[in-house]
């Protein structure tokens, strides 16, 4: 979080979730693969997450509690959409 502020964190990491969707339809447009710009972008953000952790296992742990809770909220979000 963005000194403790969890509604400029959310904004912080909009306007980086976007600038890294714009990047991935650059590496599109110029030709490169959907499946090759997902795979580097997977790399890269273990190497953001190393850099946070300062240790590559950690940094993988680190992104696999971020994968279980987009997942819930993928969840949450499929049972709110069913009622």
């Amino acid at each position: 979080m963005t000194r403790d502020d969890e509604e400029i964190s959310m904004k912080a990491i909009e306007l980086t979730r976007d600038l890294c969707r714009r990047a991935a339809m650059e590496c599109q447009a110029r030709g490169i693969s959907r499946e090759d710009v997902s795979v580097a972008s997977l790399y890269a953000a273990h190497d953001i997450a190393q850099n946070l952790k300062r240790d590559p296992f950690a940094a993988i742990e680190w992104m696999r509690t971020g994968l279980d809770l987009m997942e819930r909220q993928l969840f949450e979000d499929d049972a709110a959409c069913s009622t």
